[in-house]
């Protein structure tokens, strides 16, 4: 190994102390290191390196769900604390809606109508509220990953 490539691998080879890491997390890394025949580096820079590729995935998918919301045509509806729409709000927009990373969101006076031709998607709530007479099937099929569904004709 020349000279160069030894100061490369020692760079990239450094002792790094991290605070904070839970004592059982470590020795379940520390476990898997040992069955698999690999140090704990091995194993924590595995982890690494999926994490940031996994964050660097998220942040693709992100801008292509919001590439293809734009393209769509609808209105994307994002990133709230709470809100409360009425179906007529939805119509009077004359456009397809997506509700998405929103806590808390309310829904009122919906009918199959609406979920059909207005309702593009409901992504990540944490607490959807949804009132009237509808098709639950129907207006299920536009969720995804939601946590709390409360639904009242």
């Amino acid at each position: 190994m020349t000279e160069n490539n030894s100061n490369e691998k020692e760079e990239n080879e450094k002792t790094v102390t991290i605070k904070g890491v839970r004592t059982d997390l470590f020795k379940k890394v520390k476990d898997m290191a040992y069955q698999s025949g690999k140090t704990i580096g091995e194993i924590t820079n595995r982890a690494y390196e999926t994490l940031l590729s996994s964050a660097q995935g998220l942040n693709e998918i992100s801008k292509s769900f919001q590439k293809g919301i734009q393209e769509s045509n609808s209105l994307l509806i994002s990133s709230l604390d709470e809100l409360t729409v009425d179906a007529k709000e939805i119509v009077s927009e004359g456009k397809k809606v997506v509700f998405r990373n929103i806590r808390k969101l309310t829904l009122t006076s919906l009918d199959d109508t609406v979920i059909e031709r207005y309702i593009t998607g409901i992504y990540d709530v944490d607490e959807l509220n949804v009132s009237g007479n509808f098709s639950k099937i129907k207006f299920l099929s536009k969720c995804t990953n939601i946590k709390k569904l409360n639904i009242s004709q």
